[in-house]
């Protein structure tokens, strides 16, 4: 389960911003107390000698003296020590974070990450409770539809100063709508680290043995009636030997793709009213839900497998799935497995898709923020970018993408397909101040859809007004600049 998808139970557990701003007031105390502590300067030590006996062939004389010593006390050299935490990559990077962490430690004695990295697995509930309790690591991989809502609650030290004087984080070197995502409020909040476009992929063994010609390699080339005949084709038996055509995922979110390419929008362009309910995305919604109603080429909730939608992927139940970059991770060590990336079909509007991003924050309870963007340096650079990327990832750095995703094993692979879908076909994400409030109404409500249980319309009509609502606070109240 890649980090976000996690959001069901994140939503639930977020605790409320009045706790996390008390618990944020209480950094600058924790800041004033670490500064209490800070190594002493060469000091003056008085050392009392209460007595000397002096002996003498005739008597025994007491003597009583005071020696002062000066002793120079000399400052210690400090070893910084700091943390790094991913939200919930664990098993998908250890290696590759582990790799930089050691390489970054092995570079330099004065600076040094002695618990390699950390996951949070249980989600950004627990940054949170970190935060509020003044525990938080120094440095965060954060996904970009989380920030705006931490950011507004002045959890991230401000990047400007840094990136004005960086040689390895610079604008230039970064796809231009990847860099655009790391502001709220005026100021960077973020450094780019990856993007992740949602792309079709494909089990080739399952195409094969149905004899069904793989998907164009291109965009523009099918749309979603050839993406359903193909889907219907792959579609075959029943009951536990049931394999699908499509093994979509169920997050309200990739939905959007579907309502981004019917024309349709969730939030307005410039995410401040909800327009759900726009007669393009009620239709892109009918159209997804319908694969598993109607059409029956996706599985309902009951007919997955243990491991979901991935797992039939792997054993062949599944032919084609919707996932980010992320997931050539997990396929790259699914050992005989044959597999493909493919683009989205075109709808009304043409092939659109969702691109969430993951970037580098330093929290700013941090005692050592300058440290900690040594770091952030260091996980940018070319070389340790390379290997994530080696590990599957699809990075925002233009030229590290270029030479190494595009080269990449499985040399058979379609990689150029993300490099075109970065061209045109990405929308920007509807991440705001209210994400996890605005993702805890659509969780529920689009579950339902899936299950049968209520029709898009309803869908839209239950969501609407408490988001739209949720907007008008936030706005109001000023937390939602730069949405």
């Amino acid at each position: 389960m890649k980090k976000a998808e996690m959001d069901r139970i994140e939503a639930k557990k977020m605790v409320n911003r009045r706790s996390f701003l008390k618990g944020m007031a209480g950094v600058a105390g924790f800041a004033a107390l670490s500064a209490a502590c800070a190594a002493p300067t060469p000091d003056v030590v008085e050392v009392e000698v209460e007595k000397e006996v002096e002996v003498t062939r005739e008597v025994e004389v007491e003597v009583e003296k005071e020696v002062q010593v000066t002793v120079e006390v000399a400052p210690p050299s400090e070893l910084i020590e700091l943390r790094f935490s991913s939200v919930g990559w664990g098993g998908w990077l250890s290696e590759p974070w582990m790799e930089i962490v050691d390489k970054f430690n092995a570079s330099q004695s004065a600076i040094q990450i002695p618990g390699g990295y950390e996951d949070v697995a249980e989600g950004y509930q627990k940054v949170m409770a970190q935060a509020a309790g003044a525990v938080a690591a120094d440095v965060y991989m954060f996904e970009t539809k989380r920030m705006q809502s931490f950011a507004s609650l002045g959890f991230f030290v401000a990047l400007d100063d840094y990136v004005a004087s960086s040689s390895v984080v610079q604008e230039d070197k970064y796809f231009a709508d990847d860099w655009s995502e790391m502001f709220w409020g005026g100021h960077q909040q973020l450094a780019p680290f990856d993007n992740s476009p949602a792309m079709i992929w494909y089990n080739k063994d399952v195409f094969d043995e149905a004899g069904v010609d793989y998907p164009p390699t291109k965009y523009g080339e099918w749309d979603w009636a050839d993406f359903l005949d193909t889907a219907q084709k792959l579609t075959q038996g029943e009951g536990a030997e049931r394999i699908y055509g499509w093994a979509g995922e169920r997050g309200w979110y990739y939905s959007l793709p579907w309502i981004w390419s019917n024309g349709g929008w969730l939030l307005n362009e410039g995410k401040t009213e909800c327009v759900i309910d726009m007669p393009e995305t009620i239709e892109a919604l009918e159209w997804a839900a319908s694969l598993i109603h109607e059409h029956r080429v996706q599985p309902a909730a009951s007919e997955l497998v243990q491991g979901g939608n991935s797992a039939m992927f792997y054993m062949g139940r599944a032919a084609m799935a919707q996932k980010g970059t992320w997931w050539a991770i997990d396929l790259k060590a699914q050992e005989g497995l044959n597999w493909d990336v493919a683009p989205l079909p075109d709808g009304a509007a043409g092939a659109m898709t969702r691109n969430p991003l993951d970037a580098w924050g330093v929290w700013n309870g941090s005692r050592h923020p300058d440290a900690a963007w040594q770091f952030v340096e260091f996980l940018s650079s070319p070389d340790s970018l390379a290997t994530l990327t080696l590990a599957g990832l699809s990075v925002s750095n233009k030229q590290v993408l270029s030479d190494v995703f595009a080269t990449q094993e499985p040399a058979d692979v379609n990689w150029q397909i993300f490099f075109d879908a970065l061209d045109g076909h990405v929308r920007r994400h509807p991440d705001t101040a209210i994400y996890n409030e605005m993702n805890d109404l659509l969780t529920p409500e689009w579950d339902a859809v899936l299950d049968g249980a209520k029709t898009p319309e309803e869908y839209a009509l239950a969501v609407k007004d408490p988001i739209n609502a949720l907007l008008a606070d936030c706005i109001a109240a000023g937390d939602c600049e730069g949405a």
